[in-house]
């Protein structure tokens, strides 16, 4: 049973309609077939059902685990022996948000290319659930960012956990609560709830993002609608509309940092709350994810220390202000 069958079932398998898998691969639909069917002759059974509609037999899902391990040992091997011959030459396949990334990459790509000049780092930005995809499709070396796997190949190591912040303007707040917002200003101090902050006209990620749900979450859990002025993807505006007071957003306590960090003289003032679900604050633990099936060259294993090594730093730091703040009051 060759490879290219195997993995020709694992994409339809995907899709779950061939003329669909057929033309990503670039294939015919007849050739994608005789494909599937000289392994169901070889096989003694049915992978799928054909009608009343394109599905798995019980036979082909047990047999989709073993066609997927066999895929991604072929590509593992062969992407091993590659990076074992030239491991000073090549791509490194990062998975990472463009947030954390912006954070991330410049504090460390000069000291990774002074020591691996050859090697070109791609990032890839996407969601959390097609990063997972993605990792244990072995298309990508590790993931950087919130992901919750329930891949058996998958491993996470913890990096950080991350307090997520409702982030408004002074004068925002002002306009939305009058003289009730120094009050409320004081309360939050130490943890603030949606409900408390219905008014506030916001800028959000699509709910397609992990942390877009658990903040969705927060609201429904208090029988609160949300006041969504803009839903977008795109980093920049997050921080402009929050800068000029236009919209509150949500940031975790990495990104928040860094953002504040572009605020110029001379602006409004702002403000940052930690959230609070339930009575606790809303965290998002950040990890590094790596597919256990997966060869992890040296200058992969290098990205992945000095990446280790930062959020470390990172985690250190805070913990010598919060001692900071402790011992001022």
């Amino acid at each position: 049973m060759d490879t290219a069958s195997l993995y020709y079932f694992t994409e339809a398998a995907k899709d779950l309609n061939f003329t669909q898998t057929a033309n990503r691969l670039f294939l015919s639909q007849q050739n994608l077939s005789n494909h599937i069917a000289r392994m169901e002759t070889l096989l003694g059974c049915k992978l799928f059902q054909r009608k009343p509609k394109l599905e798995l037999t019980y036979e082909g899902e047990l047999f989709l685990s073993y066609a997927k391990e066999a895929v991604a040992s072929e590509g593992n091997i062969i992407a091993t022996l590659k990076s074992i011959q030239n491991e000073n030459a090549g791509e490194l396949r990062i998975g990472i948000t463009t947030p954390r990334a912006s954070i991330i990459v410049p504090e460390m790509i000069e000291v990774f290319n002074a020591a691996h000049p050859g090697i070109h780092i791609k990032l890839f930005d996407q969601p959390s659930y097609l990063l997972e995809k993605m990792l244990a499709d072995n298309r990508l070396d590790f993931c950087i960012g919130v992901i919750y796997s329930e891949y058996p190949e998958l491993q996470s190591t913890h990096l950080l956990t991350d307090k997520v912040f409702l982030c408004v303007s002074d004068s925002l707040l002002r306009s939305c609560y009058g003289a009730q917002a120094d009050k409320l200003r004081k309360q939050a101090e130490h943890g603030a709830t949606v409900a408390d902050f219905s008014r506030l006209p916001l800028v959000m990620s699509t709910d397609s993002i992990p942390l877009t749900r658990a903040i969705l979450s927060c609201y429904e859990e208090t029988d609160t609608q949300p006041n969504v002025l803009l839903t977008t993807t795109y980093p920049q505006l997050f921080r402009s509309l929050y800068f000029s007071g236009i919209a509150a957003t949500f940031m975790t306590e990495m990104i928040l940092a860094d953002t504040l960090r572009h605020q110029q003289q001379g602006t409004e003032k702002l403000y940052a709350f930690p959230l609070l679900r339930n009575g606790s604050f809303l965290c998002r633990d950040v990890t590094l994810t790596v597919n256990c099936h997966r060869y992890l060259s040296k200058p992969a294993k290098h990205f992945i220390s000095l990446t280790q090594n930062m959020f470390s730093t990172i985690a250190e730091n805070r913990k010598s202000q919060d001692k900071d703040e402790i011992a001022a009051k």
